[in-house]
């Protein structure tokens, strides 16, 4: 009787153990698991030789709009890390980019299209008046106003070392890349890469308040009044 009682309790033991590891490798195949930031495949053989690290931050959150994107991009950076830059496809001479009339951009630029770019920056600066400083400073009446100059804001060095005001071709310098061209600043964002978009932006700004300085001409209009 007890030799067959123990049988019968190895025999549940090893049921039992199997029903949970056939439980557990079924919901394994339903939801595979994957540590974040894993590849699951080599970089050259599925993804693209490079990532616009800029594109994604100028997009966000639109850019990792599909299920998986945030720890791809993760895995891209790890395995891209240390690495040097892929050498671009082209090997001919690469062209310079046409020169860019800003008043021309101005004119035809739609300040609600460059407040509704303003929610790239929200989370960092505040645009209404009398608003408070942020991890940026507060961006009501910034056209025209000396460059780090806001109150209550703590500046970088390299920013506080600018000088000048926020022209409007200088805003759209800035925008277009803040850390190229304030090396230093704190500012992290990678800055708007179409003209447009910046032109956009910098017309929406100027009416925030009423110090903005007039907007330039476009250059065929200013050499024919001359």
């Amino acid at each position: 009787m007890s030799r067959t009682r123990w049988l019968m309790t190895g025999l549940c033991v090893a049921g039992a153990a199997g029903a949970l590891w056939s439980f557990s490798w079924f919901a394994g195949q339903l939801y595979p698991h994957a540590t974040a930031g894993d590849l699951a495949y080599k970089p050259a053989d599925d993804m693209p030789p490079r990532v616009d690290m800029a594109s994604v931050q100028r997009d966000w959150p639109a850019s990792l709009g599909d299920p998986g994107d945030g720890n791809r991009l993760i895995a891209y950076h790890r395995e891209m890390r240390g690495k040097a830059p892929m050498p671009s496809a082209s090997t001919g001479p690469v062209a310079a980019a046409p020169a860019v009339d800003l008043g021309t951009l101005l004119v035809g630029a739609d300040a609600a299209a460059g407040k509704a770019k303003t929610q790239l920056c929200a989370s960092c600066h505040d645009f209404t008046q009398g608003g408070p400083n942020r991890i940026g400073p507060n961006l009501w009446g910034v056209v025209g106003r000396p460059v780090g100059s806001h109150a209550g804001f703590a500046y970088s060095p390299a920013m506080k070392a600018h000088g000048g005001s926020w022209t409007y071709d200088k805003l759209f310098e800035f925008l277009a890349s803040p850390g190229r061209d304030v090396p230093g600043t704190k500012m992290s964002f990678a800055g708007l890469r179409r003209p447009e978009d910046r032109a956009a932006l910098i017309k929406y700004l100027a009416t925030l308040g009423n110090g903005a300085p007039s907007m330039p001409k476009p250059k065929a209009l200013a050499s024919t009044a001359q």
